[in-house]
């Protein structure tokens, strides 16, 4: 009994080791996932085509090919009240009272145009990953409309990582109205050591323009399932020691 305790032990202590260990804890391997950090002051427009890359960790790409790609920066609570300056000095590029809440994640968040002639894109680089390796990505989005628009709208997100893509499900809003915040989980399969992930707003119809709303952005690697069993043996002898020490207590 005694040897068999020692090796409980010595698999528990191991196992928590393992899960404190950099490689194997659930670390957000994303910078600023949830865009509390930048160099602005007030709702803008952020990107390459106007008001720079004050975002940080994150570039607003946007497609030279498009007459005016728009990426938003919004301090939460302030996205029904306080313009989001833009390149039109548009006094009126905020949304409806309809759109009061935050996400999960709260505080600051994105919008991006999801309009085909200006389709809102952001992307970072993320480093240190393993060749093969199992990747979860998790975020929060919604949808929503300028306050200078009207008319009912879809809004999704095309999700890049690598040469990985996947689309979130289509949100359906009504004019002028808000769609909630929505939960999303891909997988990717890590096939480079640094690849890019992106987020690219596609809506319809051109002209009004249908806004997807993005926060609280994690990539986290999946344990290997070698690190799954250490963990169960070591958190079953754990519950052995636990056990074993109330009944000497008890005697």
């Amino acid at each position: 009994m005694r040897t068999f305790m020692k090796v409980a032990s010595a698999v528990g202590a191991l196992a928590l080791l393992s899960l404190g260990s950099p490689a194997q804890a659930a670390v957000n391997l994303v910078t600023n996932g949830s865009f509390e950090s930048s160099s602005y002051t007030r709702n803008t427009q952020f990107g390459a085509f106007f008001g720079g890359q004050g975002v940080t960790g994150w570039t607003g790409a946007g497609n030279k090919k498009l007459p005016w790609p728009l990426e938003f920066y919004f301090f939460g609570g302030t996205q029904t009240t306080v313009n989001a300056l833009n390149q039109f000095g548009d006094p009126l590029a905020y949304f409806y009272d309809s759109f009061n809440t935050l996400s999960d994640d709260g505080g600051n968040f994105v919008g991006l145009d999801g309009d085909p002639m200006a389709a809102g894109l952001i992307t970072q680089t993320i480093n240190g990953l393993a060749i093969g390796q199992t990747y979860v990505l998790n975020f929060e989005y919604a949808a929503s409309q300028l306050r200078n628009r009207k008319g009912a709208t879809t809004e999704k997100l095309r999700v890049n990582f690598g040469s990985q893509t996947f689309d979130t499900a289509v949100l359906a809003v009504p004019s002028k109205g808000f769609s909630g915040w929505n939960d999303a989980t891909f997988k990717f399969k890590a096939t480079s050591t640094s690849q890019v992930l992106s987020f690219l707003s596609i809506g319809t119809p051109a002209g009004l323009p249908p806004i997807a709303l993005l926060d609280g952005v994690s990539l986290t690697a999946v344990p290997e399932p070698a690190t799954w069993g250490l963990m169960i043996l070591g958190f079953a002898g754990a519950g052995v020691m636990i056990r074993s020490r109330r009944r000497q207590l008890a005697v």
